[in-house]
Formats: C-alpha cells, sequence, structure tokens
C-alpha cells in the first residue's frame, strides 16, 4: 500500500533560488543523483486522454487525481521509469516501474500490449488507460533539478528551473528534438515530507511573502498544445 507524503510547492525566482540553494546546502545532503555539476536533466514525457482530462482536473482543482508519465535523467536511458502520481489535495504519492529501452520505445509507438504481462500495477494500469485507444502520450517535459534530502524525516527539497516543453512533440528518447521555454524564469520550489517538517528546516524554506501555488510543470508545457 503506498503512503501519501505531503506535497508543497512554490514559485519562487532566480534570486530565491540562489539563496535557498546556499542554505539548503548547508543542512542537507544533496540528492544522489546529483553528479559534479549542482543539478541534473529530468525529462518526462505526460500522458492523457482525448478530452485532456488529467489537465482539466488539475486547472480545475479536482481533490483526487492521477497522471502516468514516462522519465529519464541527463539525457540518458540507462534508467527509465514508468509513474503514475497520484494527487489528494496537497497529499500525494508515487507509484513506478522501471522500464527497458525497448519497452519504451513500444509504448511510444503505441505497442503496448506487453504492459499487461507486467507483475507492476503501475502498468497495468497504463495498459487498461491505453487500450481504449483515446490515452496517448501528449508532451514532453524537461528542466533542471537541484535536489536535497534529510534523510530522519524522509524530506525531499527540490528547485527546478530551465523548464522546457516540446510543445506537441512526442519524441520523448529524441534529446536533440527541438524544445521552446516553458516560462519566464520561473523555478519551482517543491517540498515533500512524511508527517512534519522539523524547525531547522522549516526556517531555511522560509521566504517572506511566497505562496503556496498549485500550478505544475505539466500546466506549465500543456499550454504550448
Amino acid at each position: 500500500m503506498s503512503k501519501y507524503r505531503c506535497e508543497i510547492k512554490m514559485n519562487i525566482n532566480p534570486f530565491d533560488k540562489a539563496i535557498l540553494s546556499s542554505r539548503l546546502s548547508k543542512v542537507m545532503k544533496k540528492d544522489e543523483h546529483t553528479g559534479p555539476r549542482r543539478y541534473y536533466k529530468v525529462r518526462s514525457i505526460y500522458f492523457d486522454d482525448l478530452d485532456n482530462t488529467a489537465l482539466k482536473e488539475k486547472l480545475y482543482g479536482v481533490i483526487n487525481r492521477e497522471k502516468f508519465r514516462m522519465r529519464i535523467y541527463d539525457n540518458t536511458t540507462d534508467v527509465i521509469r514508468l509513474e503514475k502520481k497520484v494527487k489528494h489535495n496537497n497529499l500525494g504519492y508515487k507509484e513506478s516501474a522501471l522500464l527497458t529501452l525497448q519497452e519504451c520505445q513500444s509504448i511510444l509507438k503505441g505497442d503496448y500490449g506487453f504492459l499487461k504481462e507486467r507483475p507492476e500495477m503501475v502498468c497495468k494500469q497504463l495498459y487498461t488507460k491505453m487500450r481504449t485507444g483515446l490515452y496517448k502520450a501528449k508532451t514532453i517535459v524537461e528542466y533542471d533539478r537541484e535536489a536535497y534530502v534529510w534523510e530522519p524525516g524522509n524530506i525531499r527539497i527540490t528547485l527546478d528551473s530551465n523548464l522546457k516543453t516540446g510543445i506537441t512533440s512526442t519524441d520523448f528518447l529524441n534529446i536533440d528534438v527541438p524544445l521552446v521555454n516553458a516560462s519566464d524564469n520561473a523555478i519551482i520550489l517543491e517540498i515533500k515530507y512524511d508527517n512534519y517538517l522539523p524547525a531547522h528546516i522549516s526556517d531555511v524554506i522560509h521566504l517572506q511573502d511566497r505562496q503556496i501555488s498549485s500550478n505544475s510543470k505539466y500546466v506549465f508545457c500543456r499550454r504550448f498544445g
């Protein structure tokens, strides 16, 4: 049974990001995926149906909603994840499964029958949605992620910037596919934790007059198609 976690999002500016990067690096560890740079690149392709239900539910503030996506890191296919993101207000959890390159390519081509044979529930659920013929890959979402963790409280804080989209392109695995900026220097701060934020971390991420936002990177990118 997946466990819901608290999730908070804020839209911040580059000055905020510089302050938070300095503060967070002093009290939290860098995410294990971070290499020699201060960040790593995340590229996802999101799925939706003909009526754009996932997009509309987010825009209309539906309490219970879900999104499916495939994801790679740092422009390599060494790790490919299929994920389902489930949200209930400000609570959320993820279900995921690792895919091979061939499986990912097959899904993008519309050859998804193998999913029903996979043991992971997220695979079977995506198969059920895609078999209608109305549920398919919609758009690429790419950004740079700076991530910090605090293991005692299972706390994860990310700073996502340089948000780009492939507009209506679904050529997810083509690293050279043209992308366009999806926002004007918008940076998204995300805070995820199980039960509570300890004071020393809560104090670090406090930003005067910054409001919690319901915007998502997927919504930013779907404005283009």
